[in-house]
């Protein structure tokens, strides 16, 4: 890929999970092609094959919301840490070991062209990408070192509150789809609809420690014809503006507590 903005690297990156999915036409029969799809991501590094149901929950207008299940198949390389998720409208990838966004594209091409290849999809949905990152605190530090203002909120202190919980989102268009950034400060450092991630994870935090998740989520909702290479395209322009709200989100002092590699040359 070409980038327009040099590429950030951080020795202590925060991010803790992306995730990248391109949501399809539903093939009801996807079962069916599970076996040819697992032969040919078995040879592409991803050993391990893991099968569940999840639950769904659609919102009805003047009616209550409608709980349905459905099969999740998914695809692993034997440390567990990246994966390939297949159902019946979606494909996607996701990691909690994160180098770069050229590895990771990659990984999102062998998925997509393995799928293609075996059950020929045929529009194309939605296309998201998505990264969290976990922030902690250090003895005697303060979230002002860390974050913008505009995602600060109140000062507990003034107010004399301890251990401050917090919510916010915003939302907004973008020349690319739509950006969703959410900021959440709580005990809890994961977002809750990614608690069922299979991926494993080994964060403890201490008790009462409160945390800060940033969860950054960029996405387009246009039905199109499906093709590879647009939709790896599409991930790439998704990308960019993720780079340009994660720099806007954190303060020049959290770059260097990160271990920041300054480089100046554009990097394609």
């Amino acid at each position: 890929m070409r980038r327009n903005l040099p590429a950030l690297h951080l020795r202590h990156a925060p991010l803790i999970y992306v995730v990248a999915q391109v949501r399809f036409s539903a093939i009801v029969a996807i079962e069916k092609y599970v076996p040819d799809i697992q032969e040919k991501l078995r040879h592409k590094g991803f050993p391990r094959f893991l099968k569940a149901q999840v639950q769904e929950v659609a919102l009805q207008l003047d009616a209550a919301p409608k709980l349905s299940t459905s099969d999740r198949f998914e695809f692993q390389d034997k440390d567990a840490s990246l994966g390939i998720v297949l159902q019946s409208n979606s494909v996607a990838v996701h990691t909690n070991r994160y180098s770069n966004y050229e590895a990771f594209e990659e990984h999102i091409k062998t998925a997509l062209m393995a799928v293609n290849r075996v059950v020929g999809i045929s529009l194309s949905e939605r296309i998201g990408l998505r990264y969290v990152n976990l922030i902690r605190l250090k003895s005697n530090e303060v979230w002002r070192e860390y974050l913008h203002e505009g995602l600060l909120g109140l000062d507990p202190a003034s107010v004399g509150v301890e251990n401050w919980v917090s919510n916010s989102q915003f939302v907004g268009k973008t020349e690319a789809g739509q950006l969703a950034v959410r900021c959440s400060r709580s005990g809890q450092p994961f977002p809750p609809d990614l608690l069922t991630s299979t991926l494993p994870y080994s964060l403890e935090l201490a008790k009462e420690e409160i945390v800060t998740t940033l969860d950054f989520d960029h996405y387009i909702e246009q039905v199109t014809d499906f093709k590879v290479a647009k939709a790896i395209s599409t991930l790439e322009q998704l990308h960019e503006s993720l780079d340009k709200v994660f720099m806007a989100a954190v303060t020049s002092d959290a770059l260097t507590k990160w271990g920041r590699v300054k480089t100046d040359a554009k990097h394609n």
